[in-house]
């Protein structure tokens, strides 16, 4: 089953947003494996040297005068120690800068950068006022920030590459869509979109393709429907046409009667063809309401088949494994309309009898109508319902009709949100089963 059409570009959205953190990921642990002393703080690397510092100050005592004295007296020896600058503070100097001083409280090692942006660690010695400071602390090699450029930028290009491996195949299945769409444009109703079924567009893509399949049958019906139209047409005009050049020429007034006659015979099997193709133009209309109402089926049906009382074949209503068939919900005058006219199909062919039973099976009624007559052979059980469709190559009115009727019904079924089918019956002859939904 496709994802809903809202759904389609969350998948190619959370495989992007994935590869990018999983990027970034890899690029931070090797950043850690090849850069581990990097990892830890200025504070960290350096609060060795300041407990040994502190040590050394505290050696004649935690005064102030006592640490100032000691603290002249190895500066020069701790700096030399160290590589580094080592400076004493008294808080008293620090007058001012009371944040600098809270921060200093805690007894922590503190980190201040300058105007050129080089640290320098602070910290309070002890319970006293004095303050031990190292630093400028030495930038980092040049060679490691050059390293740490390289896998930022590492960082980019990949995720540049990741982007460029979604698009590609992204821009490639829009290209065949709008190829499709271009060659479409172009009367070629047979193109369709190939894409692979993980592809973004995937639903785009099989909506482009049920509606070229839609517009392709249009365009194909409309086409034959034309053809037939105009071949159907043409035979009650020729025959008018000649009716009429005939009438002009004769002098007797019986045989000038009998034109007329077959004149009108011809008008009236014209209007019939078009009432016949205005109704099943009706049908095929997409917004087309039915208004229907509950109606004892088998009481219906029964008093539907009362017209063919006396006729010949008999025609004769039964209700499937005698089980009664209550209220169902259906169009009264469409339902009749193509029910009459299967029977009529049938009455062409049936030797002897027709026979017409209904029954519900699940949540579906079905109305089942069968002839003793030929059967219908397998090939043709889909083609009898396109329109102007005969099974028998000859025009004659009297056994093909006009190929609408069972066209028509098959339209009212649909119309009911049902189906009809055929299949040849235990009798020998054909079996019409009209099902839709009764609720």
């Amino acid at each position: 089953m496709s994802k809903p059409p809202r759904f389609y570009l969350l998948r190619p959205y959370v495989v992007i947003a994935a590869g990018i953190l999983l990027i970034g990921l890899a690029l931070d642990s090797v950043l850690l494996w090849i850069l581990p002393s990097q990892t830890q703080d200025s504070a960290q690397r350096y609060a060795q040297n300041f407990a040994l510092v502190e040590s050394v100050l505290l050696e004649n005592g935690s005064s102030p005068d006592a640490i100032a004295s000691r603290f002249e007296d190895v500066q020069g020896a701790m700096v030399q120690a160290l590589a580094l600058p080592v400076l004493l503070f008294d808080t008293m100097d620090l007058q001012g800068q009371q944040e600098f001083i809270d921060a200093l409280s805690s007894g922590e090692i503190v980190s201040f950068a300058d105007s050129e942006s080089r640290s320098t660690l602070y910290k309070r010695i002890a319970d006293t006022g004095q303050v031990l400071a190292i630093g400028p602390l030495p930038r980092e090699p040049i060679s490691l920030r050059w390293l740490e450029n390289l896998v930022i930028a590492s960082y980019y290009v990949l995720v540049a590459l990741l982007l460029f491996l979604w698009i590609r195949p992204f821009y490639r299945d829009l290209g065949a869509l709008r190829s499709a769409a271009s060659q479409f444009g172009r009367e070629d109703f047979t193109t369709r979109v190939e894409v692979a079924q993980n592809s973004s567009i995937l639903p785009v893509a099989q909506s482009f393709n049920r509606m070229a399949e839609r517009i392709q049958y249009l365009v194909t019906a409309h086409r034959e429907l034309t053809n037939a139209v105009a071949h159907e047409l043409r035979t009650p005009l020729a025959r008018f046409k000649f009716s009429l050049e005939m009438l002009s020429k004769s002098k007797q007034e019986e045989r000038a009667t009998n034109y007329l006659k077959e004149m009108k015979g011809d008008v009236q099997e014209l209007e019939i063809l078009i009432d016949e193709m205005l109704n099943y133009a009706k049908l095929s209309e997409e917004n087309l309401q039915l208004q229907r109402s509950a109606i004892p089926l088998q009481a219906w049906l029964k008093g539907q088949m009362a017209s063919y009382k006396g006729v010949s074949p008999r025609v004769s209503c039964e209700r499937i494994g005698g089980a009664q068939v209550g209220e169902v919900m259906f169009n009264a005058d469409l339902m009749a309309r193509a029910i009459h006219n299967i029977v009529r199909n049938c009455l062409r062919y049936a030797e002897s009898e027709i026979r017409v039973s209904c029954g519900i099976e699940g949540e579906r009624v079905s109305v089942s109508i069968c002839d003793d007559g030929p059967g219908i052979p397998e090939q043709y059980h889909q083609s009898i319902f396109e329109p102007f469709a005969r099974l028998d190559s000859s025009r004659d009115r009297n056994s093909g009709g006009y190929g609408l009727g069972l066209a028509i019904a098959k339209r009212i079924l649909e119309r009911h949100g049902g189906n009809i089918s055929v299949n040849n019956g235990p009798h020998r002859g054909p079996c019409f089963v009209l099902s839709w939904p009764y609720i």
